[in-house]
């Protein structure tokens, strides 16, 4: 028994000397190791340590990249007796800075359930779309908003997302509003025009007009801001405003008729000027480029003045006005007037008056008959010289009454009406010339 009793306390006597030895070379403690997404990546002494490490990396890259972030991998730490406790803590950077990544919370702009874009918060996201729409709003004086409105269906929803995804809200709005990051400008400059620019900037004038829908035509500014590309939008932007506007209201005309100017004279005695009206549209535009337009109200501010044009009638004279008397007591007027087209560049040197045959002609003024003949053009005519350089002319008539230098008085029968010659019908072609010069003979009537 006393043996047995011993033995069992040498045994602990040497195992107790044995962990002593042990515990004195070996000193066992606790460590702690790192894993990413499950690897074992190192060790490090304590907990605070790691966490201090990790809080260092985070708080580097935000401060690079201006946003909060998280690690995208799975990092943990396990605590881990160690008989003899190493640790690597330069090996565990070394594989952090290596292999972890970084995500944020990201404001997605979706359209039709597609995230087109994500911003670093909702109110930025907020900001693009109020941009986008209100890009397309008219800034003038005359133009009034009544409401923007994305017609695409439009969410703001928290997206997780790598930092470098993340836009910037001006190039966020020029990809909305062009389909690319950044948009292609050019200042307009002094002589410019739509084709100097097309040509040196290697664009169609079709596709500059494109990418400037606001042209209202080909006058351009200095210093105005032209895009260079021809846009394709992400989103769809419908605008309604009111548009005041002045417009010309046309004037009507009128003829009326007189018997005292000849038949082939007009004159215009009231000029016709335009009235004004003030009017409202209320315009829908789809990206700035109209889409319909109603008028919502009107007010004629100017009445227009109708024009006249008074019209003659007269084929006969009402009195003389000059040294001639009317060549026929009756007829049935002027048939064709003086200066009418004869064609070739020709024109009518007289006037022609219809009068049956056989009417008496008589001598204009008094003078002296200087041609009483036929001709193959005049037919039966007349020609009597008067003073002051003055001579008139009868012609195409049935029966010639006076002979070649023969005297007459003013008023005395010297043919009869007719239609020799070159003529379609009975009549008289009455001439005055001034000089050996063909002159109106109606100058010297009255209607």
């Amino acid at each position: 028994m006393r043996k047995k009793i011993l033995l069992i306390c040498l045994t602990l006597l040497l195992i107790l000397a044995t962990g002593s030895a042990a515990f004195a070379l070996y000193q066992p403690g606790f460590v702690y190791r790192v894993y990413i997404d499950g690897e074992n990546v190192g060790t490090v002494a304590n907990l605070s340590e790691y966490t201090n490490m990790l809080e260092d990396m985070l708080r580097r890259e935000e401060a690079n990249v201006g946003l909060n972030l998280k690690f995208s991998q799975d990092i943990s730490a396990k605590r881990e007796l160690q008989l003899k406790p190493e640790t690597n803590e330069s090996q565990v950077k070394t594989a952090l800075a290596a292999r972890v990544s970084y995500s944020t919370l990201g404001w997605a702009i979706v359209v039709d359930e597609e995230p087109l874009l994500c911003t670093a918060s909702s109110d930025c996201a907020q900001e693009v779309l109020e941009q986008v729409a209100n890009n397309f709003v008219h800034d003038s004086s005359n133009c009034s908003l009544i409401s923007t409105e994305i017609v695409d269906p439009v969410e703001i929803c928290p997206l997780e997302v790598n930092p470098e995804e993340i836009w910037e809200v001006e190039a966020a709005v020029d990809y909305l509003l062009q389909g690319r990051e950044k948009t292609e400008t050019y200042v307009v400059a002094k002589g410019d025009s739509l084709w100097s620019i097309s040509r040196a900037m290697n664009i169609s004038q079709s596709d500059l007009k494109k990418a400037n829908p606001s042209l209202s035509s080909n006058v351009l500014k200095t210093g105005q801001v032209l895009n260079l590309v021809v846009a394709e939008p992400k989103l769809n932007v419908k605008t309604v405003e009111h548009v005041k506007a002045y417009e010309s209201i046309g004037y009507a005309t009128t003829t009326r008729y007189t018997g005292k100017r000849w038949y082939y004279q007009s004159a215009v005695v009231t000029k016709g000027v335009p009235g004004k009206k003030a009017v409202t549209y209320e315009v829908e535009y789809l990206n700035g480029v109209e889409n319909g337009r109603k008028v919502v109200h009107s007010k004629v501010e100017k009445q227009p003045v109708t024009k006249v044009i008074e019209r003659g009638t007269s084929k006969w004279p009402s009195a003389a006005t000059g040294m001639f008397r009317w060549p026929l007591n009756s007829g049935h007027g002027i048939s064709d007037r003086f200066g009418s087209s004869r064609g070739r560049g020709r024109t009518h040197g007289g006037v022609d008056i219809a009068a049956p045959g056989g009417t008496p002609i008589y001598a204009a003024a008094s003078g002296t008959v200087v041609i009483s003949q036929y001709g193959p053009s005049y037919g039966n005519y007349v020609k009597i010289e008067h003073s002051n350089g003055y001579a008139t002319l009868y012609a195409h008539a049935s029966t010639l009454l006076v002979k070649q230098g023969q005297w007459v008085s003013k008023g005395q029968i010297i043919a009869k009406v007719g239609s020799t010659g070159n003529s379609t019908g009975n009549h008289l072609h009455f001439e005055v010339q001034r000089n050996g010069t063909r002159i109106n003979p109606l100058q010297f009537f009255k209607p």
